[in-house]
């Protein structure tokens, strides 16, 4: 019986949260120095949106493999409001990833090189279209944070309140519930 979430799962799992995390942190760093350090601007810009970029296509794989990947028993499949309410999380978390990847690539108004080698052309020049998609991005981004810090906050709340397996599951076989 498999007590813990495959090993593809569980990295495409933990690259997403380093993604997240660090674009999270990264925007509003960027947003603190725009007008004092232009150079650490464009540094956190660039890389920031090769991240992105990569992520975006580790999300594509990771919500495929989300509908093939094999079960885990150890996580209980029933129909309680609990279980509603994780699944509809984990929906939410999905979408606000795909709206802040999609709307971050739409915002842009001039293309840029991915890690500094291989320039990607940005898709829409509508001055317009592209501020749209800036406030698109940016709710996106507020709601993304805070569902981040929900489900971890679920997470620690399941391992040290509950002192279930939710979070060993996703973890790994390493770590055990005393």
């Amino acid at each position: 019986m498999r007590t813990h979430y495959d090993l593809l799962t569980r990295v495409l799992h933990w690259i997403m949260a380093a993604v997240i995390i660090y674009a999270t942190c990264a925007g509003y760093i960027m947003h603190l120095v725009v007008d004092s350090s232009p150079r650490t601007f464009n540094f956190l810009s660039v890389l920031n949106m090769s991240l992105a970029t990569v992520g975006a296509a580790i999300f594509i794989v990771r919500f495929i493999w989300s509908f093939l990947r094999p079960t885990v028993h150890s996580i209980k499949q029933s129909d309680s409001l609990q279980n509603k309410m994780a699944h509809l999380a984990h929906s939410l978390l999905y979408f606000m990833m795909f709206s802040v990847f999609t709307s971050g690539f739409l915002m842009l108004k001039t293309g840029y090189d991915l890690f500094w080698l291989i320039p990607v052309n940005n898709v829409i020049s509508n001055p317009e279209i592209n501020a749209f998609f800036f406030m698109v991005h940016r709710f996106s981004c507020v709601m993304l944070a805070l569902l981040v810090v929900v489900h971890a906050s679920a997470a620690l709340h399941h391992h040290y309140k509950r002192k279930n397996n939710v979070l060993h599951s996703m973890v790994g076989p390493a770590i055990k519930v005393r």
